[in-house]
């Protein structure tokens, strides 16, 4: 991989006995530890109701950080929670130059391939 920088993206589901509501009424606190997560980009909080289900979708800055973040307090305290039932985590890499033509929030590798893209380049080290 030659010094690129692979992201990766983790998608963390959890089923609940109760309301996601409920639980993410306790969420303030832990947002700002996961913020603080080494590696960590961004996260987007998710939830359906009507399925009894929340997680997140995280881009990670590489893989390591990623599965690192599966063992952090923050996902442990949730996962031994008794109103978890179910948890359920996938990691995928991030194909870069496609992901910042679709204006995908990758932060300076989105802007780079986006240039080359517009001046007719093929942007093959994003």
């Amino acid at each position: 991989m030659s010094g690129r920088n692979i992201y990766t993206v983790l998608h963390l589901r959890f089923k609940l006995r109760v309301a996601p509501d409920v639980l993410l009424a306790h969420s303030p606190e832990a947002a700002a530890k996961i913020a603080s997560v080494e590696g960590l980009i961004w996260k987007i909080w998710v939830k359906q109701d009507y399925e009894f289900e929340m997680g997140g979708i995280y881009l990670f800055a590489n893989r390591e950080a990623a599965e690192a973040y599966l063992n952090h307090p923050v996902v442990q305290a949730v996962r031994s929670n008794p109103a978890v039932v179910h948890t359920q985590s996938q990691l995928w890499e991030v194909e870069s130059s496609l992901s910042a033509l679709t204006r995908a929030p990758l932060g300076e590798t989105t802007d780079r391939c986006l240039e080359k893209a517009v001046g007719g380049g093929i942007a093959t080290d994003c």
